[in-house]
């Protein structure tokens, strides 16, 4: 059996100060859970509410996140909307999604982390740079456990598009 469980530490600042519009907007929210394997995910925002309709899923605005893996390795994300399911940890980011992991940087429209299946999936208007490289795809499939990466066209008739930031071979 391979189950995954989660011991969980949940920090909700609520502000004294009401958010305009709104009686149900929660500000500064923050959460932090960690994995049976010791990986860690911290999620913060700005602010954001809880959906009554589905209370474990929390929309957040504005919002910064940190993958800390088992091996020490950090992932950061930065995007301008998120949904954070608060039971299996599955967030859905959205809008000027901002993915940067030792000197790999890649923006997209939408990032899905999924913990359940160890995977993040990075998708529409993709672009991805490091030292070495740049390319432009529809998305990008990274499995957290191997690094394992999948770069994909929607349309097989597309190629990705990748430049070469070579200096002489030393790089």
């Amino acid at each position: 059996k391979n189950e995954k469980k989660y011991s969980k530490t949940v920090e909700e600042n609520i502000s004294q100060k009401p958010v305009k519009g709104s009686d149900d907007l929660i500000s500064q929210m923050k959460y932090f859970t960690e994995d049976n394997k010791g990986n860690k995910f911290e999620i913060k925002s700005d602010y954001g509410f809880i959906n009554p309709d589905q209370s474990n899923i929390i929309s957040m605005n504005e919002v910064r996140a940190i993958v800390y893996l088992s091996n020490g390795e950090e992932i950061y994300i930065n995007s301008d909307k998120a949904k954070y399911n608060n039971v299996n940890n599955d967030t859905t980011f959205s809008g000027s999604v901002e993915m940067n992991y030792q000197d790999h940087k890649i923006n997209a429209e939408n990032l899905d982390l999924s913990f359940e299946n160890n995977l993040v999936t990075l998708y529409d208007k993709v672009k991805y740079k490091s030292k070495i490289s740049n390319l432009i795809a529809d998305k990008i499939l990274i499995n957290l456990i191997n690094k394992n990466t999948k770069i994909q066209m929607n349309d097989e008739n597309s190629n990705i598009l990748v430049r070469s930031n070579l200096d002489n071979g030393n790089n």
